[in-house]
């Protein structure tokens, strides 16, 4: 009789500690929403694919576009490492559109028009084979290339520098935006 009272009172215990995980981290996972949602300017302003090509002939900004799904953990470290760096922050904020596609997602996009889900976008139109990749676009929507895999902060830097300062046409004179060359 008393063996059979520790296994009840140790299986109660149990019982008592895992209803207690599950709600603390119910409780956690709220908090850490509420900080995301709230504390979003802190962090990466991104937006979908039709909404960024908007913004991005509007404001005259290159298009970075960050494909990836929710069970790729390349993406999740890039996001949990390089995108939460306050320089790459700071760059994708200001001088760029950031895009995010779910590789996975029938979320329907609306492309002028154009009917279209992020999972066929992805693979169709910019022929994603693996997570994560990042496509650099004009200002136009016009692709520029891309990068695959993770890159930590100091390779993400170069590359957006890189998109961002123009160097990718040789045929300028200066590395600077039509718009914001000086005039003489």
């Amino acid at each position: 009789m008393h063996s059979l009272m520790k296994k009840v009172s140790a299986a109660t215990f149990f019982l008592f500690i895992m209803a207690f995980l599950v709600i603390a981290g119910d409780t956690f996972t709220a908090e850490k929403e509420t900080t995301k949602k709230s504390g979003s300017k802190e962090g990466i302003q991104w937006t979908s694919y039709d909404v960024g090509l908007k913004r991005a002939k509007k404001e005259d900004k290159h298009v970075f576009i960050d494909f990836s799904t929710k069970w790729c953990g390349w993406c999740k470290k890039m996001d949990k490492e390089t995108f939460s760096d306050p320089k790459v922050i700071e760059i994708l904020n200001n001088d760029f559109i950031p895009v995010k596609v779910d590789g996975d997602s029938k979320r329907e996009l609306d492309i002028d028009g154009y009917k279209i889900t992020e999972k066929n976008l992805t693979a169709r139109e910019f022929g994603v084979r693996g997570y994560p990749t990042f496509w650099f676009l004009k200002p136009d929507g016009t692709k520029l290339g891309a990068i695959n895999g993770y890159k930590p902060t100091n390779i993400m830097l170069d590359a957006l520098m890189f998109v961002k300062e123009y160097k990718y046409d040789s045929t300028r004179t200066q590395q600077q935006p039509p718009d914001k060359k000086e005039k003489k």
